[in-house]
């Protein structure tokens, strides 16, 4: 059995950590647990039970005295080593980042959307959730813009920490691209602060909690955005095409365009 006691990040870096490890699980049919998962699992509508988040507790206060022996998956490049570990185990505690095994996430992706699909009481009701779901898709291409700020301003420097006139831009290039092959796109800004870019007939303002805002951006066609785990875990529950820029030359190609598989 494989029991990860320790979320690795926020609720995107979780959901992509707990499905790397059941992957794995699922694959050489061992058993998994994650009661780290207790405060997010309501939204999916998992079972958790009441002794988890305790159960979790205890256990990491045990492993910062170092009188836990579990396995801890932060170092990069020991992926072997920590699948080695994890069969060979009656029982593994586990924790950690690092533990990817692509090929499985994919093989395995149609079982997690069915699992991890945000609960339809969360969103059949909201506003914008209606507004898209009566959009043509014969004639209008729904853009999620992910527009990422908070942690941003400092994390590698701010290397990935863009004004709105380069968010601007990438969707100007973006349209002008998408109007070639005779679509009407539709942008619809998703953010964690509020931005400059103002509202009008093809630009949508999404103003909902991050739970629902990512299962709006897993219904649109396309999404950009600077590099983030946010808009990859929208792009694998929906199927849909991302592109992470990197600078602010504001260029995009449909060809680069691509989906997330774990």
């Amino acid at each position: 059995m494989l029991i990860v006691y320790k979320g690795a990040g926020n609720h995107s870096n979780r959901l992509f950590q707990a499905i790397h490890f059941e992957a794995f699980c699922l694959e050489n049919e061992l058993a998994y647990l994650n009661p780290s998962f207790k405060d997010m699992a309501d939204y999916f509508g998992l079972e958790q039970r009441i002794w988890h988040k305790p159960f979790c507790t205890i256990l990491q206060n045990l492993n910062k005295v170092k009188l836990l022996k579990g396995l801890d998956c932060s170092d990069d490049g020991e992926q072997q080593s920590y699948e080695e570990t994890i069969k060979n185990k009656k029982r593994v505690l586990v924790k950690g980042w690092n533990f990817r095994v692509f090929d499985l996430t994919a093989k395995f992706q149609d079982y997690f959307v069915k699992k991890y699909s945000l609960l339809p009481i969360y969103y059949q009701n909201n506003t914008l959730y209606r507004r898209i779901s009566k959009m043509d898709r014969n004639i209008q291409v729904v853009v999620g813009v992910h527009i990422r700020r908070g942690d941003y301003r400092s994390w590698q420097d701010g290397k990935y920490f863009f004004s709105d006139d380069v968010y601007q831009e990438y969707m100007n290039s973006l349209r002008i691209k998408l109007e070639q092959s005779f679509k009407k796109p539709v942008f619809i800004i998703f953010s964690n602060e509020d931005v400059s870019i103002a509202e009008k007939e093809n630009v949508i303002l999404s103003r909902n909690d991050w739970y629902i805002d990512q299962f709006l951006m897993s219904q649109c066609d396309y999404l950009i955005g600077p590099p983030s785990t946010f808009t990859l875990w929208a792009s694998y529950i929906g199927k849909v095409r991302y592109f992470h820029f990197e600078d602010d030359q504001t260029q995009v190609d449909l060809d680069n365009f691509q989906y997330c598989i774990g």
